[in-house]
């Protein structure tokens, strides 16, 4: 019988980690949840300590390395400790049913060549993203391209009518694992801290011939944003940790030339003021509001 556990990454955000771990704790399929606190600077540590139980498993990240980092931590206690085949990797801000993990966990029995499932978002389109070219992944560091062109999505015509269909990479807000594989091939690349975690994971499986698979007949709900705007309020904030990430990308993973990281340099520059004016959009929207 295959063992189950859920990875949920703690900063500072407490209220929505208890939330989930409320929604998901009695959950037959889920035999642990190993909750991480990273580092948090707030009192989350303390108060995660009193849900430690049999089941609910509470550790610390020595550092706060990012998101990739901390997963790792919950990944290898998952591994090492708990002797766990799949790991569920859930932001705080999630919500999904055990039907929804008992349909993952049938993809991997299903196909030994399937290294990570996830499923739609009920309240976003976003569900998947295309393998890109170096040029594609620098545009879409835009939102005109990545929000409105959606330079990275599939067309919708790829998932009608489908259960389930092979895609590149999926969100890291909810995804399962097979675990043996992960360590093996995959593991979350701890030079990045925040962003791009995504792809440059499903790039680590492609390389290897694993398949990334989205599930479309069960969907999941994340609010989006709810925890990183706890740390980083405004969206040109968010954007700037999100450019030192793509930077990193563009060298190691899809080996950009010098003229490509130069051009780069220029389009995140133009991104900066394209990110600058909608946080004061948004601003001004709030005062109207009032």
């Amino acid at each position: 019988m295959s063992k189950v556990s859920c990875i949920i990454l703690n900063y500072n955000d407490f209220t929505m980690t208890l939330n989930l771990l409320e929604c998901i704790k009695n959950y037959s399929i889920l035999d642990f949840i190993v909750v991480v606190d990273n580092c948090s600077t707030d009192d989350s540590w303390v108060k995660l300590l009193g849900y430690k139980s049999e089941k609910i498993h509470v550790i610390k990240a020595e550092k706060n390395g990012g998101y990739g980092a901390g997963n790792n931590v919950g990944l290898r206690y998952s591994s090492e400790i708990l002797n766990v085949d799949y790991s569920i990797i859930a932001n705080p801000d999630v919500l999904f049913s055990e039907e929804c993990i008992r349909k993952f966990l049938h993809t991997f029995q299903e196909n030994s060549s399937v290294a990570v499932v996830s499923a739609k978002q009920s309240n976003s389109p976003d569900c998947a993203w295309k393998n890109c070219s170096a040029m594609q992944y620098i545009l879409a560091t835009s939102l005109f391209f990545e929000v409105w062109l959606k330079i990275r999505s599939y067309s919708s015509s790829y998932f009608k009518d489908r259960n389930s269909v092979p895609v590149f990479a999926v969100p890291g807000s909810l995804l399962m694992v097979d675990l043996k594989k992960m360590l093996k091939y995959g593991m979350y690349d701890e030079e990045f801290f925040l962003y791009y975690e995504e792809p440059v994971l499903a790039q680590k499986f492609a390389d290897a011939g694993l398949k990334t698979v989205l599930r479309l007949d069960c969907s999941y709900v994340h609010n989006h944003h709810v925890s990183i705007s706890k740390t980083y309020r405004r969206w040109s904030q968010q954007h700037a940790v999100l450019l030192k990430s793509a930077e990193l990308f563009l060298r190691k993973y899809k080996k950009a030339n010098a003229l490509q990281m130069m051009f780069a340099k220029l389009w995140f520059t133009y991104t900066k003021i394209e990110f600058w004016v909608y946080d004061v959009f948004c601003s001004m929207r709030k005062v109207g509001r009032k």
